[in-house]
């Protein structure tokens, strides 16, 4: 490894060191202290949401106890109230979904039918008129049986029952008109009047209806009544409006039915509720237990009321959704499942709370406080990494600057060095005497006097790129004509051309006006631009210096048949110091100062500088000056 390599590792090696003490090391800290003191805050703020929601819990159990045991309470006044339980109208809070009496493990729910025996004279007229119906085929005989039966009938479902009967022979006697009236009275017949099925008699009155094409209108007006009101209708009825033809029921009857398919569930399933009532380590008529599947979006709350005269035991299911409070729900899990929420405790056995939104009182601003010390910790961190990049450029910066003028002061040292060795050299050879002629001494002062112009030119270079940096190069412009220019700088580097060689073809444009322009300035530029021509001519040995008028500038074109360059390299070919990274331009000696002080002059004189080029085809380098001068 070279000694200059070694210093530039050891160097990184600074940088490096320079960058883990000044910035990762503080950085690494600061993220030490922020991450531990985010953890101990966050362990904090999970004991203080704990609380929070304990406290939240036991909030919304009393909450809940309270609304559950007013419900309660209401329903059994209701209920003292009536007469008779059974036919005791649907409760009017919404969040009751239903009350039945208990017999046992067995519901019997209000719209259930009591059983109880019709009266002597009913039941004989009406065994009567269906002999008269099914065993003699005498329609007419059966109309008036069922006529004597509804004149005997003592209670409404006996009425009904009686007019459903004489609706059926009047159609099979040939009176429909007749039968339609009376399907008509049986809409208006009450809930209660029930068959054993569980299906209102009105329900069949108005199936035939619809069967005989009869009041399609009315009957469609009455269901819509009955799916759209408050009264409880049985699942078998339910499902009898579902299936009746031309009739569309829409959402509100796809719920319903889901509602009593439930309560026939709960039927179904009471002994095991009651089971899980009666374990709860609460009173039984202070213990609510969820019913209903899991992932369900009705869940209700059962319970039971113990006998108290003159109500039987009762039983009472409450949708959870319209009891919670607004931000809660309250859920159940499958068996085997993990808990969801918090257990509400021993008065619900199996029920959770779930919060929805706000979830405590502080969580949002728990929330806000850890998103502003991240964001914090966030800023932190990315000016350290934005100071330790600043850092690093300024370092490199630092190191480039150092690389560069050391490659300057060696190029301007070789620049130096070599027209100083040929003056001493001729001027010693003189100076012995060892010059044979007078041609050959003229030889040796001409190329004294030229290398001594040239010494002056690159001394002139550095002065002036000194001048530009500190901003104190000043030009003196007066009306100039640039061929005049050109031909001073081609004399002054006749000899040298002459001696390595190269032809110059000089060109002038007739007729070119004269410019505002500092003479000695232009034509060092001229002489740089010539110099750099022949440094990258390769082994051509042709250049062509033109002087032209375009789009109203005097151009001075300076065109060489060499080595050329990249179209990556020419956008940086102007730029002080550069030199183009080629194998054969680092073999070429130069300072890298004399395309910037050409660049320089030209945007000094209100004109630009160009250069046109391609690997191994020669470059065309420009610099316009404009005729007319920009005040």
């Amino acid at each position: 490894m070279s000694a200059v390599a070694a210093m530039r590792v050891t160097r990184h090696k600074r940088q490096i060191f320079l960058f883990v003490i000044a910035i990762l090391v503080p950085a690494a800290v600061l993220v030490g202290l922020a991450g531990r003191m985010i953890y101990q805050d966050r362990e904090l703020a999970a004991k203080r949401e704990a609380d929070q929601q304990r406290t939240a819990v036991d909030q919304l159990r009393r909450e809940l106890v309270a609304h559950l045991e007013t419900v309660r309470l209401q329903e059994i006044n209701r209920l003292i109230r009536s007469v008779n339980v059974s036919r005791e109208p649907e409760s009017d809070n919404p969040a009751v979904i239903l009350t039945a009496r208990l017999d046992g493990d067995r519901l019997v729910f209000p719209w259930e039918t009591s059983g109880s025996a019709e009266s002597p004279a009913f039941a004989r007229h009406r065994r009567d008129g269906e002999a008269l119906e099914f065993g003699k085929k005498d329609a007419v005989g059966a109309a008036a049986a069922y006529r004597l039966a509804l004149a005997a009938a003592a209670r409404p479902s006996e009425i009904a029952e009686a007019r459903l009967l004489l609706a059926r022979a009047l159609s099979k006697a040939g009176q429909p008109d007749d039968a339609s009236r009376v399907y008509q009275t049986l809409l208006n017949a009450p809930p209660e009047a029930r068959d054993e099925q569980g299906v209102g008699v009105r329900f069949y009155a108005a199936e035939r209806l619809l069967a005989n094409g009869r009041e399609a209108a009315t009957v469609a007006a009455f269901l819509r009544r009955e799916v759209d009101g408050k009264g409880r209708l049985t699942l078998p009825e339910l499902y009898m409006i579902r299936s009746l033809p031309g009739i569309s029921t829409g959402q509100e009857m796809s719920g319903r039915i889901a509602e009593m398919e439930q309560v026939a569930a709960l039927a179904r399933d009471f002994p095991r509720v009651r089971a899980r009532i009666e374990a709860s380590t609460a009173p039984a008529e202070s213990a609510w237990v969820p019913y209903g599947p899991p992932s369900g979006e009705e869940l209700w709350l059962v319970t039971m009321a113990l006998s108290q005269p003159p109500l039987p035991g009762l039983v009472m299911a409450v949708s959870s959704a319209k009891i919670s409070p607004p931000g809660v729900r309250l859920r159940t899990r499958a068996a085997g499942a993990p808990p969801l929420g918090h257990a509400l405790g021993e008065a619900f056995p199996g029920l959770y709370v779930e919060w929805s939104g706000k979830r405590t009182p502080d969580s949002v601003h728990e929330g806000l406080l850890f998103g502003i010390g991240m964001a914090a910790l966030a800023l932190v961190l990315g000016i350290a990494v934005f100071g330790g990049y600043l850092l690093l450029r300024d370092v490199n910066r630092d190191v480039r600057i150092a690389e560069v003028r050391s490659q300057f002061v060696a190029s301007v040292s070789h620049e130096l060095k070599t027209p100083l060795t040929a003056i001493r050299m001729f001027a010693e050879t003189l100076a012995m005497g060892r010059s044979r002629d007078e041609r050959t001494k003229s030889e040796y002062l001409e190329t004294i006097v030229n290398e001594s112009e040239r010494l002056a030119r690159l001394v002139d270079n550095v002065l002036d790129f000194s001048k530009i940096e500190q901003g104190k190069k000043m030009y003196r412009l007066r009306p100039t004509r640039l061929e005049d220019v050109a031909s001073s700088a081609v004399r002054a580097l006749q000899f040298p051309l002459s001696q390595q060689g190269f032809h110059l073809h000089f060109a002038v444009e007739a007729e070119i006006p004269e410019v505002q322009a500092d003479a000695d300035a232009i034509q060092q530029a001229v002489l740089n631009l010539l110099t750099n021509a022949m440094k990258y001519s390769g082994d051509s040995r042709e250049i062509d210096l033109r002087v032209v008028a375009r789009n109203g500038d005097a151009v001075i074109e300076v065109v060489d048949h060499g080595l050329g360059l990249a179209p990556d390299e020419q956008k940086h070919v102007f730029e002080k110091f550069y030199r183009a990274p080629s194998h054969e331009s680092r073999l070429i000696a130069g300072t890298g100062l004399g395309l910037t002080l050409v660049a320089h002059i030209a945007t000094a004189h209100g004109g630009r500088v160009g250069v046109e080029s391609a690997p191994g085809a020669g470059s065309t380098f420009c610099m316009s000056i404009p005729i007319e001068a920009k005040q």
